[in-house]
């Protein structure tokens, strides 16, 4: 099945009031994406972005300034667009990439020789490059000011255009290039051209149109009838060959080899309306079916055994006198033969491209390509029968539900029941059906699909669609939680089923190193992946709404859990404890204290007792959640041995959420953030700053360079960024060991917990030398917040 079509507005150059008023916002509210190319004012594109409110991808023309001065103040670019000058970005599984400016005529910013254009792109070869190998292209989508040269473009050297353009084209095969900077005045001028694969687009003024990612385009071309050299006997041979040909290719890729019968698809649309369109050129690649003879022939209506030879070779001597038009019904965009299933035949097995026909248009709501089967028309006809019952169609038209599996409508109408049933519960309320699936859209659907979308699992299933993966997600979390025990949200699994089945090169390389070293820890995930994969969809606004806590099955390991209790009653976080061990003789022991310590905190946590390896279930189970609290009991020695071998040190490189490790409880009211401007310290900025807002907590922000000669001050990065969002803080900077300095300043400013990044870069030199965390960790008395 193609991959979900996107609606796209492109626009250039003359600024379209009309697109901002109300009835043309009507028209134009289903985009899914804005693509500017250059020589509009920022405030319109801005203006733009705030209606419409999706993504917008810009790059400037030659007329842009650098700065734009309005009643706001100064604008660098328009606020909230993305600017995509020699940028490779990917977004919405496209992948674009853009090239601002025009050929140099006067004194200005974003001219451009072609020597300096040639520059930026073959700068962008080794990106994509990396693209081909990890999406299977390389790019979908490019966005410039100026057009390819001898494309589109004009004599003179201010509308002429760049000849690396031209390169590109021929040497990446894009699907769509957008231009601007050339000017239409006349309805008869050339705006779309098709060169090899790539459809080029002038969309000076407003064009809206649909793009998809990987579509490969081809100039049509009409190859007339030409009658064949050949007797009728010999062309019927080479016919029927074609014929067994394509049934092999058919079985070995898997692509449709049958035609579909019309009846089939009436049953399932039940169409009232139709219209007669008179004779018209269709092209034959978009018949796709036949009304009374769909086994006489393969898809491409070469002739099947049970054609008879000589009904076919008359036709032939017929058409090589003259072409009679054939019957056809239309349906979106596909065909299928009413009357003239021969000629049909003749055409192809001669190389025509078009043949004349009368259309009777039958009016569907079921969009069809020429690329769909009947399992196809199936699913889609459910498609549409689910927006409809569901009320989709009206109150999100933006969502498609588009799927490619069979069934999928009967899987989601099952949910939306057990949540309407659950609706009525706990509201003691009866809900509709639309009623329970609008808060189903909003509270299950939407959250998931928008986990899928930042964690890129799209890229590792390119054919199918985000409403597969949802139902995929959600079958497999159900999996997990039946064979765990655990309970489990779909979000929660989108990690563990990325690694388990996703087709990306890292996710086969870890499941091949885990099966070649199966006692190797669980890879991490990149810096501040957690972050935007794990916690950027969510609407609630809440980081650790799930949190795991490590139970040693010792007297001091309940202190993780009385944490665990604190944090809990601040943020409404649900509690999962894990006890990992073979030893089933205090199983009992633990079941009966976490059973008392939650009676009386009647927080609602659950206890699970598992075997296997303690520091790998660990990092496997912290993916189902936001955070991991173990008590700090052992801390690592200070000896390179000791380091080397540390059990805490392994836990903290592998695990994929931050942790919180506990060697006495807190109230966790002041929080110290250590910050030496490092990757993994401005992820703590981060969730420090979140601490301030949601918990109210008091931040002091330490830095400590070891040495004077420092000429750069990290706090200068942090005071901006607490400052931009009010967020009081005190900043200290002393210079000694770090580890030093952080634990007096605890101390002398009374903070009850620390906020770290994780480990550094260099893991030979921490293990022989030590590292300002194996230091806190060792040594403090206060919890310590470590982020990744």
């Amino acid at each position: 099945m193609p991959s979900r079509a996107l609606k796209v507005l492109s626009i250039s150059d003359r600024i379209d009031s009309q697109l901002l008023e109300k009835d043309t916002y009507e028209e134009f509210k289903d985009v899914d994406l804005i693509l500017s190319c250059g020589d509009l004012p920022y405030y319109h594109i801005e203006r733009l972005f705030q209606l419409y409110d999706v993504p917008v991808l810009y790059v400037r023309g030659n007329h842009d300034p650098r700065v734009e001065y309005g009643k706001s103040g100064p604008l660098y670019g328009p606020r909230g667009a993305i600017d995509l000058h020699n940028r490779v970005v990917v977004l919405n599984e496209l992948i674009f990439v853009g090239f601002e400016g025009s050929l140099p005529y006067k004194e200005g910013p974003f001219l451009y020789s072609q020597n300096e254009m040639w520059h930026y792109v073959l700068g962008k070869i080794p990106r994509l490059l990396w693209n081909k190998i990890i999406y299977g292209r390389y790019v979908d989508v490019v966005l410039t000011h100026s057009p390819p040269f001898g494309i589109h473009d004009k004599d003179s050297n201010i509308h002429g255009g760049f000849k690396a353009f031209r390169w590109l084209i021929k040497t990446f095969q894009p699907a769509y290039f957008f231009h601007g900077h050339i000017h239409v005045y006349r309805e008869d001028e050339t705006v779309e051209t098709v060169v090899g694969h790539t459809k080029i687009i002038n969309t000076y003024g407003h064009r809206k149109g649909i793009i998809r990612p990987g579509q490969r385009h081809h100039i049509p071309r009409e190859r007339p009838y030409i009658p064949s050299l050949a007797n009728t006997a010999e062309d019927f041979r080479d016919a029927r060959r074609r014929a067994a040909l394509e049934n092999i290719w058919g079985t070995l890729t898997g692509s449709s080899k049958h035609l579909i019968q019309f009846q089939q698809v009436e049953d399932q649309l039940r169409y009232e309306q139709s219209q007669k369109l008179g004779l018209v050129d269709i092209p034959l690649d978009s018949i796709v079916g036949s009304v009374s003879r769909p086994r006489d022939f393969t898809r491409k209506f070469f002739p099947r055994e049970a054609v008879d030879p000589g009904r076919w070779q008359r036709v032939k001597l017929k058409m090589d006198q003259q072409i009679s038009p054939i019957d056809v019904y239309q349906i979106d965009q596909v065909y299928f033969v009413l009357d003239g299933n021969h000629r049909v035949s003749v055409a192809r097995q001669r190389g025509m491209t078009q043949i004349p026909a009368y259309v009777t248009k039958i009016e569907s709501t079921v969009p069809l390509t020429p690329d769909d089967d009947f399992e196809d028309v199936i699913i889609k006809h459910r498609q549409v029968r689910f927006r409809k019952e569901t009320g989709m169609n009206v109150q999100r038209p933006d969502l498609e539900f588009a799927t490619s599996i069979p069934g999928a409508y009967r899987q989601l109408r099952e949910q939306i029941s057990k949540h309407q049933l659950n609706l009525e519960i706990w509201h003691h309320y009866p809900y509709s059906f639309q009623e329970a699936t609008e808060s189903w859209v909003e509270e299950v659907y939407l959250p998931v699909l928008q986990t899928v979308s930042q964690s890129g699992l799209l890229r590792d299933f390119p054919e199918r669609t985000p409403t597969d993966l949802y139902l995929w997600l959600t079958q497999y979390q159900q999996e997990l939680s039946r064979q765990y025990g655990w309970e489990i949200k779909p979000a929660a699994a989108v990690d563990s089923f990325a690694a388990a089945y996703g087709n990306r090169l890292v996710h086969r390389w870890r499941r091949i190193k885990k099966y070649l070293f199966p006692q190797g820890a669980v890879q991490p995930l990149g810096i501040g992946d957690w972050r935007r994969v794990h916690l950027m969809p969510r609407k609630e606004g809440q980081i650790f709404s799930a949190v795991l806590v490590a139970l040693n099955g010792e007297d001091s390991g309940w202190k993780a859990l009385e944490q665990a209790f604190t944090i809990a009653e601040i943020e409404g976080s649900s509690i999962a404890t894990l006890h990992v061990s073979k030893d089933a003789s205090i199983h009992q022991e633990i079941k009966s204290e976490f059973r008392k310590r939650n009676l009386e905190q009647n927080l609602g946590a659950k206890l699970y007792i598992e075997e296997g390896e303690v520091l790998d279930t660990l990092s496997k189970r912290a993916l189902w959640n936001d955070l991991l609290i173990f008590s700090l009991e052992h801390p690592p020695d200070d000896r390179p041995a000791a380091r080397l071998r540390s059990g805490i040190r392994l836990l903290v490189q592998s695990c994929p959420r931050p942790l919180l490790a506990v060697p006495a409880t807190s109230d966790m009211k002041h929080g110290l953030l250590a910050y030496d401007g490092s990757p993994k310290a401005t992820e703590a900025l981060y969730l420090a700053a979140y601490l301030a807002e949601k918990w109210g907590v008091q931040l002091t922000v330490v830095t400590a360079p070891e040495d004077s000669a420092s000429r750069s001050n990290p706090l200068d990065k942090a005071r901006e960024y607490l400052g931009a969002r009010k967020i009081k803080a005190s900043f200290i900077r002393e210079i000694g060991s770090p580890g030093e300095v952080i634990l007096e300043n605890k101390n002398s400013h009374g903070c009850d917990f620390l906020i770290v990044g994780g480990y550094g870069y260099q893991p030979v030199m921490e293990v022989l030398f030590g590292s300002t965390l194996d230091t806190l960790l060792r040594r403090s008395d206060v919890p310590i917040l470590i982020c990744h």
